[in-house]
Parts: C-alpha cells; sequence; structure tokens
C-alpha cells in the first residue's frame, strides 16, 4: 500500500462513525450470492490471484436535511453527517470481514462502497453479505485521446477575445455587470493542473493561503498519489482549468478569470481509476488537509467540473452527483465525444442530476463529435451546448504556453465558468442548484434538431439549446443594488491601469482606464472597502457606501515612487535557461526569453529575487536578496538539483545507446533477469545484476512490476531502481531489450536498450520511439532517447530502501525528447577499488570485507576485486577475511575520481594489522603506533621485526616472541624525530621474520615527517586545549592580516554541555563556530599540507535543515555536507584532505547552502612526505 492510500484509508474511515469490529452472523448464515461478482472481475482473477475491486453497498441516505439548510456551507456539513453515517452503519459487517481478514480496504462514504485488495475468495465471501449490491473491479477509464494545436506567443493586444467568450456574453457580463467570477472557487476532477501556469497561478486558492501551514491543505489531492503538488501530465486539466478562470498577459482565456480554483487529480497516464474518481469526488465535498484529515465541507468548490467521461450506462458515480447537489454543488459534465450517431451520450452525464454539455462551433453548428442523448431513462441530453471547437487555453508544455483543442471535454468548462460569473453576481442563487439549471435553459438559445428526438426547445443534440452566460446573469434574481465610480489620481494626473479590489458583500476587481475613472456599475448595497494598487504607487484604501438604486463616487489619490529596471540574465550550468519564472516581492512576474534574459520593473526597496525553472529539469529554484535603488542589473545562477546521495544531473543532445544483445519480454507487464559484466556503485551500495521491466527501467532488488510509480522516493517496490521512461508504454512483440557492453576497464559502459515502444494506440497507427541505459564503470548513469517520444511516465533514480530519490520528471510529457540525453553524475563521492589477493599463492579472494573508516564497507567478488562509493577525503581503509590476516592502509579519495587500496592477505602464518605507518611529530619528539601480529596457522611460530640499520629513529619493542595457533601480540612502534630537521622526512621499513626464515615474510612501510609549519585550532574556544595524545590546539581568534582566524561578520559560537559521541576529545568537540565564512591562514610557506576539519552539529538540527560545502584552497573538498543527515546531531566526525599551497595563504571556505555552516576543531600540517596532493 502506498503511503497515500494508507493517509487516505485513516482519512477515510475517519470521516465514518467508530465501528466496533466484531464478525456478524449474517456472513455465516447468508445464503451465496456470486452473481454479485461482476463477470469481468472473475475474468481479472482468472488471470492473477489477487487485484483490487470495489464493493458497492446498498444506497439509503435520506439527503433531504439538507434542503432546509440556509448556506451552503451547512448544507455540505449535513451531508457529510448523513452521508458518513449511513456508510459506517451499512458497511460494519463489511470492514468487520475485512479487518478479520487482515485485508486492505478503503471504504468510501460519498458512495456507500469500499475498495478492496484480495482474491477470488474474498470476494465471494463478501458478495454472501447481504448489504452488498455488486462486486466489481476498479475500472480504469481512460481519457479521449488530446490533439492539441499550439499556439506560439505574439504580440499584446489590448483586450483581445477569443471567439467562444465572446458567443457566450463573458465580455458583456465583465463590463455591464463588473463580475469576472469573483468570491467563486470551481473544482475540477481531472488529470490534473499545472499549478506553476502563470495564467492559473494566481487563481490558485492556495497562492496566498493562511488558513494552514501547507498552501495545498483543502486545495490539491492526487488520490494515485503521484504529485504532491498542482501537476498535469497531459495537459487535459490545465486546459480545462483555463477555458474556466485562465487570465493571460494579453489575451482573455477564461470565463470567469477572478474566481478561485481547486483540483483533484484523479486520472493518471493509464486512465481513471473508478476508485481515484470516488475519492476525489468525496474530496470536493468535503476536501481535507494534505493528510487527509480534517474535512471542511464549508471549503468545498461552488462547481465541480468534470471533463471526463465514459461511454457505457453505469450509475455508480450518480450518488456521488447526488450528494454534490444537496450540498449546493453544481455539477457540470462533459457529454462525450463519440457523435455524431444518436445514443452516443457519456457516463456519469447520462443521469439526471448532471449537467451535461455538448459542444458547437465558431459557425455555430453543433460539432460531429458532440455525444447525443437521450439520457440513461430517456431524459433529454445534453442539458445544454457550449463552445467546444478550436478552443484557445493553457497548456502545460516546455515550449509554448497555450494550444488550441476540441471536444466536449472544453464544452463543459465554458458551463461552468458561466456559472462562476452568475453565482457572483447574484448571490441569492449561490448553493441553488435547481434554481441555477432552471436559469441556465430559460436563457439558452434554442436549436431546432429533433435527429435524435425531443422539440425544437429541448431535444437530444442541442439540449435547451447554446448558452448566453450574459442572458443569464441578466435574469437572474432581483437584489438592491447600486453602483460605484470614481477617479484615481496622482499629483492630479489620472493614474490609468490601476487595479480596484472591492471587498465586502460581494467581491470585485476593475482596473483605471487612461483617464484614470473606475466604474462598478451593479453591487450589491452595503460597504466596502476599496484598495488601489499599482506598480510606481504606494497603496491607497477607501471606503464606499453602495445604496439601492444610487451610484456611490469615491475618489482616490495614489503616492507616486519612484521605480527602477531590474534585470539580469539567468544561467543553469554556465548556460542562458530559458523559461524561467522570475519574480519580485508581489509585483508580476515574468518569464526569461531564449537567452535566459528577464527584466523587471519594480519601486525602490529591499526584495527577495526568486527564479523557477520549469519542473523536469536538472537545475532547482534560487532566491536571492537585491536592494534596488538605482537601475539593477542582478545575474542569477540556478543550483543544481540533488537527491540526498548527491546524484546531479545534465542534459544534452545525442547520448542514445544501442544494444546488441536481444531480450523478449514474455508479457505487457514482464521483467527480465540481467546479469551485468562489472560492479556497479549506485546510492552507495554494488550491485551485479537486476531486472529490466517492460515497462521501462531497471531494478537491482525486484522484479515487480506495478503499471505505474507512485511518488518516489516510496517504499514501495521496486526499489533500487534506474527508471529512464517507466510508464504505459508497450514494446513491440518482434522487439524487445537489447543489451551491450561498450570500453575497456574501469571505463566500462553496460547498455540497455529498450527498442521500438509505443504509447497504446489504435493497431497500424501507433508511433515508435526507443530509449536506453548507459551503465557507467564509475557510477554515472545516462538515459538517451530516439525518435518520438511519447513520455507519460516518471523519469528517475531511486535508492534501495525508498528513502531517496532522484526524480527527473513525472506525468510530464514534454521533458524529454527525441535525439536528447539526460547523465546523472554521483557529485558526492569518489571510487575505492582494489584487490584483494592470498599472499600465498596470489589468488584473487573472494568475501573478504572492505571498510573505508565509516564511509563504507564492501565486499571483493569472485575475482578478489571491490568497487564501492565513498566521500572524499582521507580514509583509512581496513581489509580483513576471516581465517586470514587485517590489513589497514591509508587513502586519498577525489570527487569523481578512482583510487586504488590493493592488499595481500596472509593465512596459515603471522599477519600485520597494517600494511604501512606514518608518524607526522614536531621535531624532537617521539609518537607511538601499536600493531598486532597474530598467528593464523595451526603450529606455534616465532616472530623477528627488524628496521632499516640505518633507521636509527625507528624502533620497535618487543622484537621478538612466539605465538600458539591463534593468538596474537601487540608490538609498539615508536618514531623519534630526534635530529630530524623541520621540513624533512625520513623512511623506513619494518620486516617480519617467522621460524628463523631467511627472507622476511613481511615489509612495512614506515614515513616520519616533521612538519615545519603546523596549526591547530580549537574553534570557538578560548584557551589553550592539550589533547589525550598531549597536542596542544591553540584558542580561537578573528583573521587579522599575517595571522589566522576566521572571518564572517556574523559568526557566531555555539556550545553544549552534553556528551558528544564517538569521540575522546570532548573539549574540542563541544564547542564550534557557525557561519562563518572562511578560516585564513597567512605566511603558510608553500607546499603540500594535510587539513583535519573536526565536524559536531551542536543542535537537534533536522536532516537537510543546515547543508553547506568545504572548500579547500579553492577545491570542493566536501559538497553539501549534512551533518544531521550523515553521521547525526551531537556526534564527532573528522574529515580529512591533503591541498597544496601556492601563493603562501591556506584558505578554508564554508559557502552555505541551507542554513548556517559549522566547524569545530581545525588541524593544518605541512607534509614534507608528500609532493601531490
Amino acid at each position: 500500500m502506498s503511503r497515500s492510500s494508507r493517509r487516505w484509508r485513516r482519512a477515510l474511515l475517519g470521516a465514518a462513525t467508530a465501528l466496533a469490529f466484531l464478525l456478524p452472523q449474517s456472513v455465516a448464515q447468508a445464503a451465496p450470492t456470486p452473481d454479485k461478482v461482476d463477470k469481468a472481475l472473475l475474468a481479472e482473477f482468472a488471470k492473477k490471484p489477487a487485484t483490487s475491486f470495489i464493493v458497492h453497498l446498498k444506497e439509503g441516505a435520506d439527503l433531504k436535511t439538507a434542503a432546509t439548510a440556509t448556506t451552503k456551507a451547512d448544507k455540505g456539513a449535513r451531508v457529510l453527517k448523513t452521508k458518513s453515517a449511513h456508510a459506517a452503519k451499512s458497511q460494519a459487517d463489511l470492514r468487520s470481514l475485512l479487518t478479520s481478514r487482515k485485508a486492505d480496504f478503503t471504504p468510501y462514504w460519498i458512495a456507500n462502497a469500499v475498495k478492496v485488495t484480495g482474491d477470488a475468495g474474498l470476494a465471494a465471501e463478501i458478495a454472501e453479505l447481504p448489504q452488498v449490491e455488486r462486486v466489481r473491479p476498479d475500472t480504469v477509464y481512460t481519457l479521449p485521446p488530446i490533439t492539441f494545436t499550439p499556439e506560439a506567443k505574439t504580440q499584446p493586444t489590448p483586450n483581445a477575445i477569443d471567439w467562444n467568450l465572446d458567443r457566450i456574453g463573458a465580455r458583456r457580463v465583465w463590463s455591464e455587470f463588473g463580475t469576472r467570477g469573483e468570491g467563486i472557487v470551481v473544482g475540477s476532477i481531472d488529470a490534473g493542473v499545472k499549478g506553476s501556469h502563470y495564467g492559473l497561478t494566481n487563481q490558485y486558492r492556495g497562492e496566498g493561503w493562511s488558513q494552514t501551514a501547507n498552501p495545498h491543505d483543502y486545495n490539491w489531492f492526487a488520490p494515485l498519489d503521484d504529485c504532491h503538488t498542482p501537476c498535469d501530465y497531459n495537459s487535459y486539466g490545465t486546459f480545462s482549468m483555463g477555458i474556466m478562470v485562465g487570465q493571460d498577459r494579453w489575451r482573455e482565456v477564461g470565463v470567469a478569470p477572478g474566481a478561485k480554483w481547486i483540483a483533484a487529480k484523479a486520472c493518471g497516464p493509464y486512465g481513471c481509476p473508478l476508485s481515484s474518481l470516488l475519492a476525489a469526488g468525496q474530496w470536493m465535498l468535503a476536501p481535507t488537509d494534505y493528510n487527509g484529515q480534517n474535512p471542511r465541507p464549508d471549503l468545498a468548490p461552488d462547481i465541480v467540473n468534470n471533463s471526463w467521461s465514459w461511454r457505457d450506462i453505469d450509475p455508480y458515480f450518480a450518488p456521488v452527483v447526488d450528494a454534490w447537489v444537496a450540498a449546493g454543488i453544481f455539477p457540470v459534465f462533459a457529454g462525450g465525444s463519440k457523435g455524431p450517431a444518436c445514443n452516443t451520450g457519456a457516463s456519469p452525464g447520462l443521469g439526471p442530476n448532471a449537467y451535461v454539455v455538448g459542444a458547437f462551433d465558431e459557425a455555430g453548428a453543433i460539432a460531429p463529435v458532440s455525444g447525443r442523448g437521450p439520457g440513461a431513462n430517456g431524459e433529454t441530453k445534453p442539458d445544454i451546448a457550449a463552445p467546444g471547437v478550436n478552443i484557445y487555453s493553457a497548456i502545460d508544455n516546455l515550449e509554448v504556453d497555450y494550444a488550441r483543442a476540441s471536444g466536449t471535454w472544453t464544452a463543459a468548462p465554458h458551463v461552468s465558468g458561466a456559472v462562476a460569473l452568475l453565482w457572483s453576481a447574484s448571490p441569492a442563487l449561490r448553493g441553488d442548484v435547481a434554481a441555477t439549471r432552471a436559469l441556465l435553459d430559460r436563457t439558452a438559445a434554442d436549436v431546432d434538431d429533433v435527429s435524435c428526438g425531443g422539440t425544437a426547445a429541448e431535444n437530444n443534440v442541442w439540449g435547451e439549446g447554446r448558452l448566453d452566460a450574459y442572458e443569464a446573469v441578466r435574469n437572474a434574481p432581483a437584489v438592491p443594488t447600486g453602483g460605484l465610480k470614481g477617479t484615481v489620481t496622482s499629483g492630479g494626473t489620472p493614474v490609468a491601469g490601476a487595479s480596484v479590489t472591492l471587498t465586502g458583500p460581494l467581491a470585485r476587481k476593475v482596473y483605471t482606464g487612461r483617464d484614470g475613472a473606475y466604474t462598478v456599475p451593479r453591487l450589491a448595497t452595503g460597504t466596502y472597502q476599496v484598495t488601489m494598487r499599482k506598480l510606481g504607487y504606494g497603496d491607497a484604501t477607501a471606503e464606499a457606501a453602495v445604496e439601492a438604486g444610487q451610484t456611490a463616487v469615491r475618489d482616490v489619490a495614489m503616492t507616486a515612487q519612484a521605480v527602477h529596471s531590474l534585470s539580469g540574465t539567468v544561467t543553469a550550468g554556465g548556460e542562458p535557461a530559458a523559461g524561467v519564472e522570475v519574480a519580485v516581492g508581489h509585483f508580476e512576474n515574468v518569464i526569461t526569453d531564449a537567452t535566459g534574459r528577464y527584466r523587471l520593473t519594480v519601486p525602490g526597496g529591499d526584495y527577495k529575487l526568486t527564479a523557477k525553472p520549469q519542473p523536469g529539469r536538472c537545475v532547482g529554484p534560487a532566491d536571492l536578496p537585491v536592494t534596488v535603488n538605482a537601475d539593477v542589473t542582478k545575474d542569477i545562477v540556478l543550483p543544481n538539483r540533488t537527491d540526498d546521495f548527491g546524484h546531479t544531473c545534465v542534459v544534452r543532445k545525442g547520448g542514445f545507446a544501442s544494444g546488441t544483445e536481444r531480450h523478449t519480454f514474455p508479457g505487457l507487464s514482464s521483467s527480465l533477469p540481467i546479469g551485468l559484466p562489472f560492479d556497479f556503485p549506485f546510492y552507495g551500495k554494488v550491485y551485479r545484476s537486476g531486472w529490466i521491466t517492460s515497462r521501462g527501467g531497471l531494478s537491482f532488488l525486484s522484479d515487480a512490476v506495478p503499471q505505474f510509480l507512485p511518488v518516489l522516493p516510496a517504499p514501495e517496490q521496486p526499489n533500487a531502481g534506474i527508471y529512464p521512461s517507466w510508464g504505459m508504454q508497450r514494446m513491440d512483440p518482434n522487439t524487445g531489450a537489447y543489451t551491450a557492453t561498450i570500453g575497456t576497464a574501469p571505463h566500462r559502459a553496460f547498455i540497455i536498450e529498450w527498442r521500438d515502444a509505443h504509447m497504446p494506440a489504435v493497431p497500424g497507427q501507433e508511433t515508435f520511439f526507443s530509449f536506453s541505459i548507459a551503465l557507467h564503470e564509475n557510477g554515472s548513469i545516462t538515459f538517451g532517447y530516439k525518435g518520438d517520444v511519447q513520455f507519460s511516465g516518471t523519469t528517475a533514480l531511486e535508492n534501495g530502501d525508498g528513502t531517496d530519490a532522484f526524480v527527473f520528471a513525472q506525468d510530464r510529457p514534454d521533458s524529454i525528447a527525441g535525439g536528447q540525453s539526460i547523465t546523472f553524475t554521483p557529485s558526492r563521492h569518489g571510487l575505492l577499488t582494489g584487490k584483494v589477493t592470498d599472499a600465498a599463492d596470489g589468488k584473487p579472494l573472494a568475501g573478504a570485507t572492505v571498510k573505508a573508516g565509516t564511509a563504507g564497507t564492501f565486499t571483493t567478488g569472485a575475482d578478489g576485486t571491490f568497487v564501492g562509493q565513498v566521500p572524499p577525503g582521507d580514509h583509512q581503509v581496513t581489509i580483513e577475511k576471516q581465517d586470514y590476516g587485517t590489513v589497514t592502509q591509508n587513502v586519498t579519495v577525489t570527487t569523481g575520481a578512482w583510487t586504488r587500496a590493493d592488499a595481500t592477505l596472509v593465512t596459515g602464518s603471522v599477519s600485520t594489522s597494517v600494511s604501512e605507518i606514518e608518524f607526522v611529530t614536531p621535531a624532537g619528539s617521539a609518537k607511538s603506533r601499536k600493531v598486532t601480529l597474530r598467528n593464523l596457522g595451526t603450529a606455534a611460530a616465532t616472530f623477528a621485526l627488524k628496521t632499516d640499520l640505518d633507521a636509527t629513529w625507528l624502533k620497535v619493542t618487543p622484537d621478538t616472541g612466539e605465538l600458539a595457533p591463534g593468538a596474537a601480540a601487540t608490538v609498539t612502534v615508536t618514531g623519534d624525530s630526534a635530529g630530524v630537521p623541520e621540513g624533512e622526512f625520513r623512511t623506513g621499513k619494518l620486516r617480519l621474520w617467522l621460524n628463523g626464515g631467511q627472507t622476511p615474510r613481511t615489509e612495512i612501510p614506515v614515513t616520519l615527517a616533521v612538519p615545519k609549519h603546523r596549526i591547530a585550532v580549537d574553534v570557538g574556544g578560548t584557551r589553550e586545549v592539550v589533547d589525550s595524545l598531549g597536542e596542544r590546539w591553540s584558542p580561537d581568534r578573528a583573521y587579522t592580516a599575517g595571522g589566522h582566524g576566521y572571518i564572517g561578520p556574523r559568526s557566531r559560537v555555539r556550545s553544549t554541555t552534553r556528551t558528544v559521541k564517538d569521540t575522546d576529545e570532548q573539549a574540542l568537540f563541544k564547542r564550534a563556530r557557525e557561519s562563518m565564512l572562511e578560516y585564513r591562514f597567512d605566511n603558510v610557506p608553500n607546499g603540500v599540507y594535510t587539513v583535519e576539519l573536526g565536524f559536531a552539529d551542536l543542535r537537534n538540527t533536522r536532516p537537510g535543515r543546515r547543508v553547506f560545502d568545504v572548500l579547500a584552497e579553492g577545491a570542493l573538498a566536501v559538497p553539501l555536507l549534512d551533518l544531521a543527515h550523515e553521521v547525526g546531531t551531537y556526534t564527532a566526525t573528522t574529515r580529512g584532505y591533503t591541498v597544496r599551497v601556492t601563493d603562501g595563504q591556506l584558505n578554508l571556505r564554508f559557502p552555505a547552502r541551507v542554513g548556517a555552516p559549522i566547524v569545530n576543531s581545525i588541524r593544518v600540517t605541512e607534509r614534507p612526505d608528500k609532493t601531490t596532493p
């Protein structure tokens, strides 16, 4: 079960009355009624052992009490109470049964139905319950194919209006009645809405939402769990919403652009499951918060637009429509696009309570595709006709923002918008569905066409006739009205184009003309607050009292403010970024052009400048402060998007890779096992095999092939996944997947190509495309695309436990295209590799464990090799295997590069715990290191340890001894720097002889380095600290020229009294400095240095809330360090880096990504023994 499913199951259960789940006797006593189980469901069970299905129970909720309610909110509350109580009572036995069987189920009170996942036996058992009416499949209703004709942007044309808006009289309503739908909320059940479309953003009710912390509470619902924020997978819902409320910069688009919208995304790339439609219908009557809790019928929309439909007569959505009507919600449905024959109407619109819309064209003729009636019981259908041919509206597309389309699905939103105008103009009608239907019917223009039955005034082709929004508003019930007018000036000069917003008995918004005058001809009587706003002027407010039959006059003076130009270029990866939305303050946003340029005009002040790219990009949004007191140029660099692991991506032309070895999928939704020619590192794990699926993906852990993927990351299988195009595409039976290996180690790539895929289409009309994965040996991944890509699924990477993912795009058909590729690269890791062999025979050792400190643990394969992803820096690598000795060595890992750590393990003899020793010590001092010798053989062994004759600085004690089988001894190796000048080093070898042999069994390289320059800083400390090894750490200080210290005017000390985990140096780690920009060290002799940084987050910081980079000498040492995520809070970690200084100054920078950077200790040590970092 997905996270969303669990959330909504809790919500739907919570809306009903709590019940005691005791298995009733009726289960055992009821006679079997197998005829209740739909034949289509039985056919599904014949194909697979378990599936999801819908159980419909008998209706019977009495909604008459809602009719006596005086407000729409009260109506909704009564419907919610009645329906949920009835569902709780009638579903009690079923819920009890399902709970006892531990079945996954979701109840719906809106239609007295329950979604169940189970097998045929459970379905038969359910059918025996007397309350059950029908057990049917969770049918997926497909959306009709859509053809959009993109329309490029044109130069602004004042008051431009398309034929459809003019034909229904929308503009006359705006101008004569002063309403554009203000105060009304329209809801949409569809395939979603592109919330970021600039023609719809301001109308989204979640924009500026203040009732809860999450702007999508009560405003957005995705029962398929495929979008956390408003999105649209195929532009279907975006287009219909644009017809209802769209507001373009230079052209009128929507019927009621002053109304607000909310939406439920019930349809995905494969269609609309009945369960999702029921959940969406229920949410529309009583919207919930994002977690599915706290239903609020008072926040229900006024109108619900349904541009979806299905051909067969199906009564099971009718209870949803009936509940809407009882709650005062106007239900609008498309009439279907299967005409011109009679009896081609579509469900749910065939029911009596649904208000169904046919389509006509600009010439006034009915559209050939417009569905004809009659309805299910002989009712006249459609109810009305509206413009539905060559309609202009918004789409979700990277290249253009608007297009044209046709069909009754475009006609229905005209009626929804007209009702918004009507209810905004006549509040007395709001929530009165019957009276509104009667008014729409009465004012429609009759068309005589009885070809499918009916009369000249009411027939099954046109219904009541052509929609006339103006006549409907003009004939709405009269209420006492007056008017308001006035002139807006500044310094005696008219202010043209100022917005005039009225709040009071009605909500209205108009604009001043060239003469500064405004007028609102019809307003309900009462007191209004009037707000004037225009760029370059301060806001002005006034109060106006509107009386019946009178026109109030309210002139307002505004104060001019100086305005300036704010412009610049937005770039991503060094290239201009087109199509980026740039905004500052509450002023109008702009979209960057093809060169990445933007220009805004704003008054002087301090602002946050934001840039938001389109979804489906490798870069994320950016915001930065800007002060405007003159014309300002401010360029914006969009940051790379990353997942928690650190993958970044880049989009390029080309990059498609072809395979050579064919693999045929056994079925439409199937998988094939596949082996890899090398160890592939992915999210810190290593894989040598996996499953490729016909849905367009590769999983290293699972052969599961779900129809669609939930919002990632998600714990549901498949995980450890690489998804170039997971969706509904089908593979040609004559082709399949092709694989190949190219290149030579360590630069090989394994290719997986899905050849000649196509989306479901009429046979012979398929459009084929191909896509590929290239798994590079270094851990990078390339997706390549070829042909006319028809994408409607998921392009992403996901880790093995479903807790991290890089989602390039999901349900965004415009995000990928043929001829392009996407390469993902792990940006925070290098590659550690090596080969482990047996000292006795030189053969590879399989199953050896390789530990790179706390950064990762890896296992050697059959060839003795290992590979793993490790953060950059210095690491102590320990290599061991049962019955073998242990070897430890130090390595330096660089981001994106290979680092080798080969090892030879000893068995049947004496092993040493280290393979090399380094002493870094001041002149005239000594430092020691413990080394463990272990007898891995079956007989006793004597040992002797000897140093080079000239290595007087190197000693070992004891240097001889005897070890019983399996026994171990510890010796102390000491390096003494007496007589070694600063800035010099010594090298030697420690040799191990066994049983008086003539040659040493093992040689251990030893280095003694005496740095000339060494600085240890107790960051945040105020006095000298001596650590457990006797080294002195100087107190922290601010930087002054010629010395060393921190830079950053806002830096501060953070301390704790808590014990810091994973360290014995509490004095060093209980204090830290935050928000520093840099630590700078002057007078540092040129050369190679080791930099050791100690970190501990001394706050209860949540992962992702303190993220910063570390740069050493200008090079990125640690990208996106997130201590809370990587090691936890109040936990110490030390990172080492080797750098070269060439200018006498060592710079350590800490640029913040999120929150404040922090560091606890810094030690800089010259390394005379090293020539390269």
